[in-house]
């Protein structure tokens, strides 16, 4: 049998890697990309179900959001083979992203980083949930 223990720090790495400045799109990061359309609505909170690429609420399913979700679960089967697991031992894969809209971070160079929580949720083939919670990258070693 399989170890699914490691099912939440696949979560931790999935979606450090796609909120992290390696992840940029059309001259920009999603993370920008996701921040801006959720100050743009005034709605901080978006779900990401990975397996269907999805993304709730739909006004996040513009062009560029839409092209990093399948690049997403791309990474998400690509990060299970790295630890001899295969989709088959996977109900289910949702993020849920909570914009801080009222108090950016501002960095050293004046520019918005975006302060988020991310809670990452795999279920299992046994109904278990494995869950972690993502800080943003730019947070180790500052405080606030």
């Amino acid at each position: 049998m399989a170890k699914l223990k490691v099912l939440s720090s696949i979560g931790h790495n999935l979606m450090h890697s796609y909120l992290s400045l390696m992840n940029s799109y059309e001259s920009d990061y999603i993370v920008s990309h996701l921040y801006q359309i959720a100050k743009k609505h005034n709605h901080p909170t978006i779900i990401i179900d990975v397996l269907n690429r999805r993304i709730e609420p739909t006004f996040f399913c513009v062009d560029v959001i839409k092209q990093s979700l399948i690049v997403l679960e791309r990474d998400f089967h690509r990060l299970l083979q790295s630890d001899k697991l295969t989709i088959d031992y996977i109900k289910s894969v949702k993020a849920e992203i909570n914009f801080d809209l009222l108090n950016p971070k501002i960095g050293v160079t004046g520019h918005e980083l975006e302060r988020y929580a991310c809670l990452v949720e795999i279920v299992d083939l046994n109904g278990k949930s494995h869950s972690t919670n993502v800080k943003e990258w730019w947070r180790s070693g500052i405080s606030g």
